[in-house]
């Protein structure tokens, strides 16, 4: 029986991918106190294992995973790659700058200390920076090497073996790096350093912050009988009250919708949009509260905005707010803004950026008004564009392919590069134009997700029985040197982020996550400080290191 299953798999290889995919993702799930490794490395360490039995899958499988993974990579950090080059956010570009460089030199410096072949050095930088697109653009660079398959083959199953061995720690000692030891080293108090920022970005001026059309709403309906209402038009109560809108009146069974020259009489009930925290003084302000289901009956939506207004990107939510303020405006509020995916705190000093996605709740006719004003709307969809991303994938792996030289040394992007850059570019591009290249979320998750956790089976299948000789003879070295390349880069950026570049420590932190590409570090953060603000720095760095660090795949082999 156990022949005929080992005989199964030998011949039939797709069959070890996916079983090597599903059990790894099983593994990864496993949780040890807060720590998991994860679906990429429960998939490598499962394509290890399997991989001793000896199946032979098609090397071309590795480059085919890969390129869904960069690709996807590349269009969710399009946006915020291209917003963050400009004045406002070069301090951070300059952060991912120092991290990856210092990074980059630990690394050589590792392989030049324990004599590391180019394959050991390369999965050590992916390992301990938990970044597998490293291994993804070194595996295509050793591809090109002038070498015989048996010694391509040994380079690609000591990458394996170095990212296996140090991944761990590359992900643990991150989390605990900036989520305890930073803090310690800078004498900082996550809770009190997180109210401190808020404040920087206006929490003082919460009630002007929050102030129509930027706030979360509550609706009402509420019988006209305070003795200043009646003979007020909508407009005038509207003013004297700032904290409410009114969207509907019914007066015995007439209903009138909006008007705001309409005017009030007592005993009429008003269908109201209104603070969450001015609730408690409407019955002050109009009268009682009452239960009437035409009067809260009136018509509303929702809508994501994509920020692509050139005037109001790189300013503040409370200069935006000011820009927009109008009469009609009254009735439009602000639910929430993310960058990649990740929410933005809702504060008056917090920078918006082109290709944000804000996302409005309110009266439609103010909705659509207001979504014209920022940019463009984000129409809920399910499709991909799957054209786009299919010729994207072309163009980049002809882009891989070009090469040019400076003085004697080859100089090339390599397919993953290729591909990663054209996917930042189709990215961008989608941001301002959500008509054309339409990647929804829930699909950019399962190109990246399904991409690199099969590309992690396939490497670890293709490493073979020569792993185990591998980590017998590098083990303890790799896991003296992927400790060091896990926390020298963020040590050095943490004081030059602090002293050099005046970094506020909460911004700080989640640049360093970022940086390290690692967004469990900055949840981390904001669990144990209760703010949003990390966010603020994770998402600029997260897109400019995930190129970066990309590149450096070549580059470790090109030196080492």
């Amino acid at each position: 029986m156990m022949d005929l299953a080992l005989g199964t798999l030998r011949a039939n290889p797709e069959i070890a991918v996916f079983l090597a995919i599903a059990t790894g993702i099983m593994l990864g799930r496993l949780r040890i106190g807060s720590f998991h490794l994860g679906s990429v490395a429960g998939a490598l360490l499962m394509g290890l294992l399997i991989g001793q039995i000896g199946v032979q899958v098609p090397h071309e499988l590795k480059a085919v995973f890969f390129a869904l993974f960069i690709y996807a990579v590349g269009f969710k950090s399009g946006p915020e790659f291209f917003g963050s080059l400009n004045r406002g956010t070069l301090k951070l570009v300059v952060l991912s700058v120092v991290l990856c460089a210092t990074a980059l030199a630990v690394i050589l410096a590792m392989n030049a200390l324990y004599d590391f072949d180019a394959g050991f050095t390369a999965g050590l930088g992916a390992g301990a920076l938990t970044d597998t697109a490293i291994m993804g653009t070194a595996s295509s660079a050793i591809a090109q090497l002038p070498l015989d398959a048996a010694t391509k083959a040994e380079l690609n199953s000591h990458m394996a073996v170095a990212y296996a061995i140090t991944y761990v720690f590359g992900t643990v000692g991150l989390i605990v790096f900036v989520g305890t030891i930073a803090p310690r080293l800078l004498g900082v108090d996550l809770k009190t350093s997180a109210q401190e920022l808020e404040r920087a970005l206006g929490i003082d001026r919460h009630e002007e912050a929050i102030s129509i059309p930027y706030t979360r709403i509550v609706v009402r309906a509420h019988r006209l009988d305070h003795a200043e209402g009646p003979g007020r038009t909508i407009a005038d109560l509207e003013a004297r009250y700032p904290s409410l809108s009114i969207e509907r009146v019914m007066r015995g069974t007439q209903t009138i919708e909006r008007d705001p020259a309409w005017v009030l009489q007592a005993g009429d009930i008003l269908g109201i949009y209104a603070l969450r925290e001015s609730v408690g003084q409407l019955g002050t302000w109009i009268g009682p509260e009452v239960d009437h289901a035409t009067s809260l009956s009136f018509p509303t939506r929702s809508a994501d905005v994509v920020l692509t207004n050139r005037k109001l990107a790189d300013r503040t939510i409370h200069h935006i707010k000011t820009a927009l303020v109008g009469a009609e405006r009254m009735g439009c509020f602000l639910t929430g803004i993310s960058r990649q995916g990740l929410p933005l705190p809702l504060l008056p000093e917090t920078v918006l950026r082109r290709g944000d996605v804000i996302s409005l709740t309110g009266r439609a006719t103010s909705v659509d008004d207001l979504a014209a004003q920022l940019g463009r709307e984000r129409k809920p969809s399910h499709r991909t564009d799957i054209a786009i991303h299919a010729l994207g994938m072309v163009f980049g792996s002809l882009l891989g392919l070009l090469s040019t030289h400076i003085g004697i040394i080859p100089v090339e992007l390599g397919i993953g590069g290729g591909i990663l850059l054209m996917g930042l570019v189709i990215g961008w591009y989608n941001s301002r134009h959500p008509e054309l290249g339409a990647l929804p979320p829930a699909a950019q998750w399962a190109f990246s997700e399904f991409g690199l956790t099969a590309f992690g089976a396939v490497v670890g299948l293709l490493a073979g029985p020569a792993a185990v000789i591998a980590i017998l003879e590098q083990g303890p070295a790799l896991v003296v040197a992927g400790a060091l390349v896990t926390l020298i880069p963020p040590l050095v950026a943490l004081y030059i982020g602090r002293y050099v570049l005046r970094l506020h420590p909460m911004i700080l932190f989640g640049a360093l996550a970022g940086a390290q590409t690692e967004a469990a570090s900055m949840n981390k953060i904001i669990e144990q400080s209760g703010s949003n603000t990390p966010v603020v720095g994770f998402t600029v760095c997260y897109a400019v290191s995930n190129v970066l660090l990309a590149v450096c795949g070549p580059v470790i082999i090109a030196l080492a």
